[in-house]
């Protein structure tokens, strides 16, 4: 662990919902859609935008360019790959710093960075001085450092540092180390450069997002980068909503972001990526805050809190509790007088036997229908189907060899 007089005060975050979260397979942002989602971030506090890689597409461009004139606060910041057109062209869209993204891992080598790793670090070296030249703000992204050979990090780390560059981000990018793995990488990285400073960012395959950006945050790290609903590429990445509250609540650590606006920026997150919200995902499911249970309805109804482990309007949530086979005779009686009727005993417990026992009689196959219309909308929208491929290429072999696009 690090001593606690040397950890940074404050958490800052780096959204990346921007840019690796609409990388989710299916997901697509327009414009304004955008401009609304960095405006929802900003508003709740997140210090940096990862705000878009504009070398993707016009219309990536273009959006990245609204965002970066839309007057926010946080910092938007631009992905680019160490290549100086790419840095120039983020400079003029209006970005204020970088993600420098530089595979360190063995397994990329030769398949994104085709050579070795010190002809690499030279092209790094010059692109960073560049950024600089433009008054660029540089952070390092090491990519895929969970799955790099032992001394990968701070070797290159040596060799940027003398070039000013003081920010580096752990990339966990395939969620291939454990929590204590994670602390004890970002732990040796600290006390190796304590003048340095270190952020993270977790991909959640194993699950361990949320506990890998924690890890690191208990190890000293002074950035995390996650998501709004943990949506991006593959199993997504750490859930920024977790992480900020989890880093409250549990690690007693101060965030940038105030935690009342999560679920509301959950919600315009979740209509606008079309990934629906589980109703159990921690924060800001349906169910977060919603009970059934009879033993556990009783204890809320006389003590708040007994059954939760924060207040629901820490997060801009609400509670509540639910009728249906497990509920108790303490909540029929809250109901009942909340609607001022009176019941005796006897037809009282038949009302609760009615209501425990509704379901097992009227259950029918339309949520088995609706799991299976979700499915199928998933697939449908999971990207462009093979038939709008082919009415693609079709248009292409008859406007035959124009022009590229811009």
């Amino acid at each position: 662990m690090t001593s606690a007089s040397s950890l940074p005060a404050t958490i800052l975050t780096i959204d990346s919902t921007l840019r690796d979260g609409e990388q989710a397979a299916g997901v697509y942002f327009t414009r304004a859609e955008k401009v609304a989602i960095a405006t929802a971030l900003d508003a709740a506090g997140v210090s940096i935008l990862d705000a878009g890689f504009p070398i993707v597409s016009r219309e990536e461009t273009a959006a990245f360019a609204a965002v970066a004139a839309a007057g926010l606060r946080a910092r938007v910041f631009a992905t680019v790959r160490p290549d100086i057109v790419e840095i120039s062209n983020a400079r003029k869209l209006g970005a204020q710093g970088i993600f420098l993204f530089f595979p360190i891992s063995r397994i990329l080598s030769g398949l994104i960075r085709t050579m070795s790793l010190s002809q690499f670090q030279e092209v790094i070296v010059k692109a960073v001085q560049h950024a600089m030249d433009l008054d660029l703000e540089v952070i390092v992204v090491l990519e895929d450092a969970g799955r790099a050979g032992s001394g990968t990090e701070a070797e290159t780390i040596e060799r940027l540092r003398p070039e000013g560059v003081t920010s580096f981000i752990i990339a966990e990018s395939v969620g291939a180390l454990t929590p204590w793995a994670m602390q004890a990488k970002i732990k040796e990285l600290c006390n190796s450069f304590p003048d340095l400073k270190f952020g993270i960012h977790c991909h959640d395959d194993y699950g361990l997002a949320t506990a890998n950006s924690l890890a690191a945050i208990e190890a000293g790290a002074l950035y995390f980068s996650g998501t709004v609903n943990s949506i991006g590429e593959r199993a997504g990445n750490a859930s920024l909503e977790e992480v900020i509250v989890a880093c409250r609540n549990l690690l007693l650590r101060e965030t940038d972001v105030d935690p009342r606006h999560l679920c509301k920026l959950c919600r315009l997150v979740e209509e606008i990526s079309g990934l629906v919200i589980p109703p159990i995902k921690p924060i800001s499911g349906s169910n977060t805050f919603k009970c059934e249970s009879g033993l556990h309805s009783r204890a809320l109804l006389r003590q708040k809190g007994s059954y939760e482990p924060y207040a629901p309007e820490q997060v801009g949530q609400e509670r509540s509790f639910s009728l249906g086979k497990h509920t108790g005779m303490e909540y029929l009686d809250h109901l009942l007088a909340e609607q001022e009727i009176s019941l005796d005993d006897g037809p009282k417990k038949v009302l609760l036997a009615k209501i425990k026992g509704y379901q097992e009689e009227h259950k029918s196959a339309e949520m088995r229908d609706f799991v299976m219309t979700c499915r199928t909308f998933q697939r449908s929208h999971s990207g462009l189907n093979m038939e709008i491929f082919q009415h693609l290429l079709a248009e292409v072999k008859e406007d035959g060899n124009g022009p590229d696009p811009d």
